[in-house]
């Protein structure tokens, strides 16, 4: 059957060259927005004639001609926990601007959906990864470092330091909630924490107990930082023998699964128990919940690491290691924000 509805000829970049009267590689190198010198009239002729043409370039043939893709891949453990939209957010201010495209995948603790985030971004070509997700394992990381795609962990630790790395002094956090507790006057205070093979938790216990000790300053532990798991852990501590009088929640998702188990008990933050969360993520903010909580830097972590990935792209575009700098570790400071979970009935300036 004769095709009475013929598909209209693809714009080329020939066409484009054409219309603004210069030649195809003059075209070629505006397209790749390289340091090429080229006057405005010149850039002003290629412009109009895009427009006119409504001409898109063939990002695939691009890439291959370059050898980029001008896509960064971005790793996190759930897309529901809302600490992650915030450094995605954060990772977006760099790169947008940069021309990238993003590629978000959320592995949770699946080993399989790993595996295929890992082998998709092999077999895309990304020009770089941006690791966050805490459940990721070092060997996915490793995986991608030997590929020749250069990475970048943010907001979590490698046991071995095969890539740049940017985090929050979680030691330091843990430490600043407990200070603030203790100036409350309390002598005890409860760890409410998601797994400890988690090394920022590990680290926010280690501060928190380098104030209350060991003694004093028992665990109870969530299977997951998930808000589901937060809150069955939660009303299993609150409704236990010895309820505690404060808690310090090493995530801002584990401290709001705490306040929805109080409600459900009866039992009243901060009147009955006094909250601190970590991560400062949005609805911490919401008066009805007034979250007093570490800042971890969600938003510059998530800017800095993908900085430091544009920085590396920028001299090593295949990833090949040649020539290449050692990986670096740039630690953020956290800041504790005061609302009124604490206790406190001021509300401060976040």
């Amino acid at each position: 059957m004769v095709n009475r509805f013929p598909e209209a000829r693809r714009t080329t970049i020939n066409d484009v060259a054409s219309l603004a009267g210069v030649s195809k590689a003059t075209v070629s190198k505006f397209l790749s927005a390289t340091d090429y010198y080229m006057s405005q009239e010149t850039r002003a002729k290629i412009e109009r004639a895009i427009e006119e043409l409504n001409y898109h370039p063939n990002a695939l043939a691009q890439g291959l001609s370059s050898r980029r893709s001008y896509a960064i891949g971005v790793v996190v453990a759930s897309i529901t926990n809302p600490f992650y939209p915030e450094l995605v957010a954060g990772v977006e201010e760099v790169i947008d601007p940069a021309g990238y495209t993003l590629l978000l995948g959320a592995i949770a603790e699946s080993k399989a959906k790993e595996a295929a985030v890992v082998r998709t971004m092999i077999q895309r070509r990304v020009d770089g990864a941006i690791i966050a997700s805490a459940t990721m394992r070092d060997g996915g990381v490793q995986q991608l470092v030997k590929a020749g795609i250069n990475v970048v962990v943010a907001s979590r630790e490698l046991a071995k330091p095969v890539a740049d790395t940017v985090v929050i002094d979680n030691r330091m956090g843990g430490r600043l909630a407990a200070e603030h507790l203790r100036q409350h006057g309390f002598e005890q205070a409860v760890y409410l924490t998601g797994p400890l093979d988690v090394l920022a938790f590990r680290h926010r216990l280690e501060g928190f107990r380098s104030v209350y000790g060991e003694a004093d300053g028992p665990l109870h532990i969530a299977r997951s930082s998930e808000l589901s798991d937060a809150t069955e852990a939660a009303a299993s501590l609150l409704a236990g023998l010895r309820r505690p009088a404060a808690v310090f929640a090493a995530s801002d998702t584990l401290a709001v699964g705490l306040m929805t188990a109080a409600h459900s008990l009866g039992v009243s933050v901060p009147e009955d128990i006094a909250l601190i969360g970590f991560d400062n993520v949005w609805v911490g903010q919401v008066p009805g919940v007034s979250l007093t909580t570490v800042d971890s830097k969600a938003r510059q972590v998530g800017a800095v690491a993908a900085g430091i990935l544009a920085e590396r792209i920028g001299r090593h575009p295949s990833g090949s290691p040649g020539g290449r700098t050692p990986p670096e570790r740039r630690v953020l400071a956290p800041e504790l924000v005061v609302r009124g979970s604490c206790g406190c009935r001021r509300t401060a300036t976040t």
